[in-house]
């Protein structure tokens, strides 16, 4: 069997790495006293496990959404609960081993740009950074009622599907929205 690509091209691809380490090496460190630029603030929101139930009633968990994020999608648009009703307790998602079910999305740039790397790589910008910003994502969940894979789906499709109703965040072109199931280990032993 004989290789798919020329040897100009593995050539090339071990000048790109020589230089991105070159360029690793001798990188300055950032000067002290630099202003560190801030995500802003963020809300506390609670999350209803999709995975995680006790009794019937799934378990909740504190997450924070940042405010930028919340300007662009409401909590109730998320699945998100605003306050707790009286008996429930909130878990921290810190350390407890869940990662939520979670929406992302980018508004794509209608004429994407070559853009070049420090060490001389060409790649392909196809999202815009209007604001200052370029990627959301925050939790996704249901705030009433159960929650399976399959209603979760239906309700990200209602927002990002071709007639969602948050469709317009994509922008005209390139933009993409997906969704990410929650994961957690869950294990017994005899």
């Amino acid at each position: 069997m004989g290789r798919t690509k020329t040897a100009a091209y593995y050539r090339r691809q071990a000048d790109i790495a020589e230089a991105r380490e070159a360029y690793y090496r001798t990188a300055r460190p950032v000067p002290t006293g630099t202003v560190v630029q801030s995500r802003g603030g963020a809300t506390d929101l609670y999350y209803r496990s999709l995975n995680l139930i006790e009794d019937t009633e799934p378990l909740i968990f504190r997450v924070p959404v940042l405010n930028s994020t919340l300007q662009r999608m409401t909590a109730a648009e998320l699945g998100l609960l605003s306050n707790l009703t009286a008996g429930d307790n909130a878990l921290r998602v810190r350390g407890s081993g869940l990662s939520p079910t979670k929406v992302h999305w980018f508004q794509g740039d209608a004429t994407p740009t070559r853009q070049r790397t420090e060490w001389g790589s060409n790649w392909t910008k196809y999202y815009n950074e209007t604001g200052g910003r370029s990627h959301y994502s925050a939790p996704f969940s249901a705030a009433t009622g159960q929650i399976t894979g399959s209603s979760l789906v239906a309700r990200f499709n209602g927002l990002f599907g071709p007639a969602g109703s948050k469709r317009a965040l994509l922008g005209t072109a390139n933009g993409r929205a997906w969704l990410e199931m929650e994961q957690v280990a869950i294990a017994a032993n005899s």
